[in-house]
């Protein structure tokens, strides 16, 4: 019969506790990580965008989630935007320091639809069954690692002629 002698119980109970302490470490680690992105506050209509991951489009949006945004011929985008900036009938009225921007859009058209990337995901301001021809405030999502919104790399619109806006 063999007996441990106390050197090789308290060198096993002193390895078991090092095991439990890296586990405990990588698990604490890794609630530490950062927080994902949230999608940020309402637009001044009272718009709350939902964060959408990664680079969709009105036509990749899923259709359970989100049903089917009808845009009047192709959504338009407008890469890089800046104040005053205009795409068909869209006009880019305001974009500040913190990364926010205002939108119109000419009086014969409505948006039922904004999708602002920025970051490595994008926010969708779904302004159906009604649509609207401004906003402001709208952004994309927040950085979590500054609490800030992320930089705005392109705005995707789905426009409709006003008063057809399902």
């Amino acid at each position: 019969m063999r007996v441990a002698t106390r050197g090789r119980a308290a060198s096993r109970i002193g390895a078991r506790f090092v095991g439990v302490g890296m586990i405990t470490a990588v698990a604490l680690g890794l609630a530490a990580g950062p927080a994902s992105a949230q999608p940020g506050p309402p637009s001044d209509a009272g718009v709350q965008p939902v964060e959408v991951a990664g680079n969709p489009t009105f036509a990749s949006l899923d259709p359970e989630v989100w049903g089917t945004f009808n845009c009047q011929g192709q959504p338009i985008r407008i890469e890089d935007p800046e104040e005053g900036d205009t795409s068909g009938p869209i006009t880019i009225t305001n974009i500040d320091a913190n990364n926010t921007f205002d939108f119109e859009v000419d009086e014969d058209f409505a948006v039922i639809g904004v999708i602002v990337k920025g970051g490595p995901n994008a926010n969708v301001y779904d302004y159906r069954p009604t649509g609207i021809q401004a906003d402001e405030n709208l952004h994309a999502p927040i950085n979590p690692n500054n609490g800030q919104f992320y930089g705005l790399s392109h705005i995707d619109f789905c426009v409709v002629p006003d008063g057809n806006n399902t």
